[in-house]
Order: C-alpha cells, then structure tokens, then sequence
C-alpha cells in the first residue's frame, strides 16, 4: 500500500483533471476538481466547512442591486422591489415586459432598465427616466429621451447605456434625462454585456472581448480592447482594488468572463486570478454575483 500525505488545498483547479485532483508530490499540496460547501482559508492551510443553504421565501428572485447606501432591489415576481433587512418587500414598479433588469448609480440615484422599460428611483421614489423637455427651446429638437439597454453603467457624470452592439451616454452635468438624437454613440463589434466606470477610463465588454475607453470627454476618449472575452453578463461588481490583492488604492472592476475570475483595474490591467486553473464546464450567458469581505461569490446559468 502506498501512502501518499496531503498538506495543504490550494484550492480549485478544473483544467488538469476536470474528474480527479492534481498533486505536487514535493510539496505535497493538492488542488481539487470539486468542493462542495467547503472554503480553503489562509492560502491553503485550512478548510472549512461551510452549512449550505436554506430556502428562505417563496416566488422567483431575480436580478439583485445593492446601492451605494445599503438599500437592497430584486425583481420578484416581475414587480421590482425594495428589499428590507428582514427581506421584507415594498413594490416600486410592475413590470410589463419580463427581460432583465440591469442597475446602476450615479449621485444616489438609482437607474434601471430591462430592456424594453426603464426608470430611475430617487430618494426612494420611482420615476420616470426621460420625459423631459430641454430647457433651451431652439434646441430641444436636438435631444430625445436615453434609450432601453441591456447594460447600464456610470462614468463621468454620465449614464452610459448598452443598446445591442451601441454604447449610448446621456448628457452630463446632470443632465441624464437626455441624449442628443442620432448623436451620443459608440458602434461595438458585438453585443455588450457589462459597462463600468473605473479612476481612469470606462470598461465596456462585449461578448467577443473587452474594451477600456480612457479620458472623462466622450468626444475625446481612446479605445482599445484590453482582454480576449467577454464579461459574462451580471458577474461584474464595483470594489477596491487593493481590497483583492497588492494593487495601488483605486476603483475596480470584478468579474467573470469564460476563462476565470477577474479584476479589471486602471491603465487597461486585466488580472485573471483562475489562469489555469478553471474551466467552466458549460458556456454562461447571464449570472448573479456579490462581493463579500475577502469573497467573491458567482452563479453562473447559460
């Protein structure tokens, strides 16, 4: 009989043997190919247990958004929802149209969309996105109301909205309600799927790659793509940078794309923590994602 010492778990590593485990025989540390309900803690000198879960409501959860205040919105039952500590519910808007919702933030409020309706919640009231007139009447036929997207996201003052392959950015200067007609637009290659704002630059992913647009002048800014993928729609998250490695203090970006976990942070730098190590056994097109103390936790579903 052969006795073989494992030391420490290193964690996953799906790519060597997507069925077994890979082992250095000199340093006796090993990566597995599954782990269920277990955490590897302290670079792999622990493991632990971890309870599982518990179904805790009825009805179909979908789409979650955290503001930067703490105020928690789900889609639930096709009604977007405040979400209480208590995960109690107060409705805000009945959805008519089931696609899903996309988020994001700019100065406390709140913006949404879904595709075919939008919105935008302030000081905790829904309102209408759009709508308005400009205030300069000889040029109010110059601007019309932000478009539905499938992606949404805030950089300079602006909300910049994914609508098929087209980047489109409303007015700054709070001036959000508004586009200019036929203006205001970047063509992409293909679809995009995540949009966020960085210190330096705003990163647009699309399905064939991601792309790090530089400077806060829309008119001015310089494209180019910064890694091979695309973000897997869903998955991206606002953090610090230096919260998830030895990295300058600054914005980042967190994420998930077809090779691995991400972080995306200024000048263009695309980190893949799960290089070699993960490979997805199916394709993802949508997930759910939320950042906790020294954690990242992802749901993936084609």
């Amino acid at each position: 009989m052969i006795r073989v010492r494992f030391a420490g778990c290193l964690g996953l590593n799906t790519q060597v043997s997507p069925l077994g485990l890979a082992y250095d025989g000199q340093t006796q540390m090993w990566e597995a190919a599954r782990l269920v309900n277990a955490d590897v803690l302290d670079g792999g000198r622990r493991t632990r247990r971890r309870p599982g879960w518990d179904k805790v409501e009825d009805g179909h959860w979908r789409d979650p958004f955290e503001a930067a205040d703490g105020t928690a919105y789900a889609v639930v039952d096709d009604v977007l929802c405040r979400i209480a500590w208590d995960r109690s519910r107060q409705a805000i808007v009945s959805l008519a149209t089931s696609g899903r919702v996309v988020w994001t933030e700019l100065d406390g409020t709140v913006f949404w969309t879904n595709g075919n309706e939008k919105g935008l919640i302030q000081n905790g009231v829904a309102e209408q996105w759009g709508g308005r007139t400009w205030d300069v009447a000889s040029e109010a036929d110059r601007f019309t109301d932000p478009p539905a997207g499938q992606a949404l996201g805030a950089y300079a003052g602006r909300i910049w909205i994914g609508v098929g392959r087209d980047l489109r950015y409303t007015e700054g200067y709070g001036g959000y309600h508004f586009v200019k007609a036929g203006l205001n637009a970047f063509r992409f290659p293909a679809e995009i799927t995540a949009i966020r704002g960085v210190d330096d630059g705003l990163y647009v992913s699309t399905t064939t790659g991601t792309f790090l647009m530089t400077g806060p002048d829309p008119l001015q800014m310089q494209r180019r793509q910064v890694a091979p993928d695309g973000v897997i729609s869903g998955s991206d998250l606002s953090v610090r940078a230096d919260d998830w490695g030895k990295f300058d203090p600054q914005n980042a970006v967190l994420c998930t794309t077809p090779r691995g976990i991400s972080l995306a942070i200024g000048q263009g730098l695309f980190v893949n923590f799960t290089k070699n190590k993960i490979a997805l056994d199916a394709p993802a097109t949508v997930a759910a994602a939320i950042a906790l103390p020294r954690r990242y936790v992802v749901a993936l579903h084609p």
